[in-house]
């Protein structure tokens, strides 16, 4: 790589995922992070991030005043407890366009989600259609398009399934639960593949756009959940539904083959019995 002056990396919702991108490119990179708080701007300052204020659906001058020419990964949830995301939907893309009418970044990463989906069976590859049944999943969907028609040799799509990492788990939350859909499968993917696979679309500058990730293995939720909780010494998950001798697994199968393979790539998680929580 050149020098940091030509190497910038903008993280535009600089949450959990970005922190972990600022910890692996810093040495290589400036590192800029957008935050909505005063607090998160010390707190990114001290990680070595310069801190951009910026709420989406504001004016982005700030923002857009050191985009040109970086590598911009674009990471702002719509909040789980919102349904009608039209607003984050419009802003989201008035924000791209906003870059690419005024400041180009070398390139664009959006990070979308695997919900895009929605409820479909089986094997789920980067050909299958999306088909969201979620006003987050729908969101998505729009954006992605809105990039790829505003930046088609520039921007890029990464949808991740459910995220994990030493600090994150799924099953922290489900501890103590009853829950329903014992053979569905779980689709999760771990934070250090995604960092692999975001700077190998850095490295290589790939000319597929559409790219998503998770484990190769999918156990169903009613084995794995109550196992990972009594692992890690959690209250009992448990569910309504119990698995039996003759359970077929059911749900999607986020199917990551296509990505590790076009990227030449190797997951360091390919089970999720393997993430494991310190």
């Amino acid at each position: 790589m050149t020098s940091q002056q030509e190497n910038k990396l903008i993280l535009c919702g600089c949450g959990w995922l970005g922190g972990y991108l600022a910890s692996h490119f810093r040495s290589q990179m400036t590192i800029y992070g957008t935050t909505r708080s005063e607090d998160k701007a010390r707190a990114l300052s001290q990680q070595g991030i310069q801190a951009i204020p910026y709420t989406l659906g504001d004016n982005p001058q700030d923002l857009l005043a050191v985009a040109p020419d970086s590598t911009f990964v674009l990471n702002i949830p719509p909040g789980r407890r919102n349904t009608d995301l039209n607003q984050f939907t419009s802003a989201m893309q008035q924000l791209i366009s906003a870059l690419y009418n005024q400041a180009p970044p070398k390139q664009l990463i959006f990070i979308s989600t695997t919900s895009v989906y929605g409820d479909q069976e089986g094997d789920i590859t980067t050909g299958t259609a999306p088909a969201p049944n979620t006003a987050s999943g729908e969101a998505h969907v729009e954006i992605e398009q809105w990039l790829q028609n505003t930046a088609p040799d520039s921007g890029y799509i990464l949808r991740l399934a459910g995220l994990t990492g030493p600090d994150r788990h799924p099953v922290k939350t489900l501890a103590g639960r009853t829950l329903s859909g014992a053979t569905q499968v779980v689709n999760l993917v771990h934070v250090d593949d995604v960092v692999k696979v975001i700077e190998a679309l850095l490295v290589q500058k790939p000319a597929n756009k559409l790219w998503h990730l998770c484990s190769d293995e999918h156990p169903m939720r009613g084995d794995y959940y109550p196992q990972m909780a009594k692992r890690l010494g959690l209250p009992a998950v448990e569910f309504s539904d119990e698995l039996t001798s003759a359970s077929v697994p059911s749900g999607k199968h986020i199917n990551p083959g296509a990505t590790l393979t076009g990227l030449g790539i190797t997951l360091n998680y390919p089970t999720p019995w393997t993430m494991q929580p310190a």
